[in-house]
């Protein structure tokens, strides 16, 4: 076999237990207020951790479900990559935890991304790009994120769009022709202050000022030690450049979207969904969604959301599939792949029997 490509084998997520109802927030902003959020966002609960849950810690869950239930050989494992904006610490890198945690050979290379809304098809581009080198054989794409405890609860931009959520995806080499066709990543940076932690890092101590909390005009309440994001700002980037990257992607692939059997996007509302879909005149077929339940999960949306329409029986082999994502960076990517003849299968062991019953106007979600 010609290792000229890559394709994902299999893919699961996990979402924690913790859960943010309407009912919650309808009781801390108000009904008018949240209805006015629910109906657009499409969001009505959230999955949430507690007790000091990590998002590698979701990440490990969907991770340790994918090997045992397909019984991979760990040892055949030589790259992992944890995707996340929320790690166990700054040093050292979670994925050499991870690598420890899945019990997985000596002689993998681990190391973590960087980067949000974007990260799983920039992860899946770095693990694609190595298969392809040579530089490995077989790698664990890991992402998640815990926004909910980087935002202030009473925040009401925030509080009731964001989940938290972990992912794994194996990618395997296969032969040209199958597997990831093209990608297309960007960035504007110009736009950082628009979704930031301004307290993460070293750029800014923390401090009793950063501690303060401050009322904004909309009645958010937040500190400089919480997540900020300027929705209006995001929504126009979104607009722009979800339209430009599927096209640009589509161009180079000497494709229409026509061609173009399932489009994933990032699970950011439905509102973005529908008015991205809406600008490329992508039929409401071709979309799905997987967030009425769970909430904006960040990076982690795309695969959360490709993993659900595989076990919905929306993904079969030879299929042409669009994956993207894009907000804080600003950044964005979009990969293209058809899918492959053979593949292991998804995997997802979250008990959703109690999830509200809100359906997609699509119809794509639904409680299993």
């Amino acid at each position: 076999m010609n290792k000229l490509s890559s394709a994902i084998s299999a893919c699961a997520y996990y979402v924690p237990d913790g859960k943010l109802t309407h009912e919650e927030l309808v009781g801390r902003f108000g009904r008018e207020v949240m209805e006015k959020i629910a109906q657009p966002s499409g969001i009505w609960e959230r999955r949430i951790v507690q007790n000091g849950e990590c998002a590698s810690d979701l990440a490990f869950r969907a991770a340790h479900d994918l090997l045992t239930f397909h019984n991979i050989d760990r040892n055949s494992i030589d790259l992992i990559l944890f995707a996340t904006q929320t790690p166990d610490y700054l040093i050292p890198t979670t994925a050499c935890i991870l690598q420890d945690r899945l019990g997985l050979s000596k002689k993998t290379a681990a190391f973590d991304i960087n980067l949000g809304c974007s990260q799983y098809v920039y992860s899946l581009s770095v693990g694609h790009s190595m298969i392809v080198a040579g530089v490995a054989r077989r790698a664990l794409i890991m992402t998640g994120d815990t926004v909910s405890r980087i935002i202030n609860p009473k925040d009401r931009t925030n509080a009731p769009l964001f989940g938290d959520a972990g992912s794994a995806t194996l990618l395997d080499a296969v032969s040209a022709g199958e597997g990831f066709v093209n990608f297309e990543l960007g960035t504007d940076g110009s736009g950082h202050q628009y979704l930031i932690w301004p307290t993460s890092g070293l750029r800014q101590p923390r401090s009793t000022e950063t501690a303060k909390e401050i009322t904004d005009k909309l009645g958010s309440v937040r500190r400089e030690d919480d997540m900020y994001m300027n929705g209006p700002a995001i929504f126009v980037f979104t607009l722009k450049i979800v339209t430009e990257t599927v096209k640009a992607l589509l161009k180079k692939s000497a494709l229409s979207i026509d061609d173009i059997d399932l489009f994933i996007f990032h699970q950011a509302s439905e509102l973005i969904v529908q008015s991205s879909a809406n600008k490329l005149k992508i039929p409401p077929e071709k979309l799905h969604y997987r967030l009425h339940d769970i909430g904006n999960s960040g990076g982690t949306t795309v695969a959360v959301a490709l993993t659900d329409a595989w076990i919905e029986g929306r993904i079969k082999p030879g299929m042409n599939i669009v994956l993207c994502a894009f907000g804080v960076g600003l950044s964005w990517s979009a990969a293209l792949l058809k899918w492959p003849a053979n593949s292991l299968g998804p995997v997802c062991t979250v008990d959703y029997s109690l999830s509200p019953q809100k359906p997609s106007s699509q119809q794509a979600w639904r409680s299993r």
